[in-house]
């Protein structure tokens, strides 16, 4: 069978047979793939640890029929503070079901897995996850073609000054209130968080953790990007209706 080896982040894993475990990777090089690692489940496997999702690593594996099988790993992170704290589990799980659910087999794209690496580097780093995951969100959805109309009235093309905006996650952007009537998904936002959305969609990753992004305005950008993704990825995400619950059953600094 033809061998290759290939950088890859774990996505998602499934436990297979008494020993053996299915992970879909994605790959810079090959996009997302679907692999088993045979006696991962084994205490004593090498494998067990490398194939834990969101781990980066140097993956060798075999073309199969089915599943490519993966052979060895040489781990080049293992993001320890990121999988030591409930929040950036969540946040980090989101973005990787996101990644998961709203890309292609096969179809690598450098640019993405690059953002979805700094994602994580900066999440293992001392970062409100929640932002880094709204920076990603932002992002990702501008590299598949999705970017979301924040600098000029959907409808009047006009700058948004208005006190009142609205952002439409069916028309793709924001609104001044003047420019009734408001589609029925219409939700307001704030010239704060419009602003911080603006910068979280441009800016690279060392100016993404200096900047503060008041709790109000945070909120807003949740709600916003939440129907966002939801209406582009026609499905709801698991990972991120348990960030729901978890904002609202737990403080943040518990």
């Amino acid at each position: 069978m033809p061998t290759y080896n290939t950088n890859a982040i774990v996505l998602h894993r499934l436990n297979f047979s008494e020993t053996d475990r299915i992970v879909r990777l994605y790959s810079r090089e090959r996009g997302k793939i679907a692999g088993i690692a045979k006696g991962a489940r084994k205490p004593v496997s090498r494998l067990a640890g490398a194939t834990e999702v969101l781990t980066y690593g140097r993956f060798h594996l075999a073309e199969g029929r089915n599943l490519d099988i993966i052979s060895q790993v040489e781990v080049k992170e293992s993001f320890p503070r990121i999988h030591q704290d409930l929040y950036r589990i969540a946040y980090t799980t989101y973005i990787a079901e996101l990644v998961d659910k709203m890309l292609e087999e096969h179809e690598p794209n450098p640019d993405v897995f690059d953002l979805m690496l700094s994602a994580l580097y900066l999440t293992e780093r001392p970062n409100d996850p929640e932002k880094i995951a709204h920076m990603f969100e932002l992002q990702f959805m501008k590299e598949l073609g999705y970017e979301p109309e924040l600098e000029k009235c959907l409808r009047c093309r006009s700058p948004l000054v208005a006190d009142e905006l609205q952002f439409s996650p069916s028309l793709g952007g924001t609104m001044c209130g003047a420019c009734g009537p408001l589609p029925e998904d219409a939700v307001q936002i704030s010239h704060a968080a419009l602003e911080a959305m603006q910068k979280l969609l441009i800016t690279e990753a060392p100016e993404v953790e200096r900047m503060e992004i008041p709790p109000d305005a945070m909120d807003q950008i949740a709600r916003v990007m939440r129907w966002y993704v939801r209406y582009r990825s026609e499905r709801e995400l698991k990972s991120l209706a348990f960030l729901q619950t978890l904002k609202l059953g737990t403080p943040k600094e518990q």
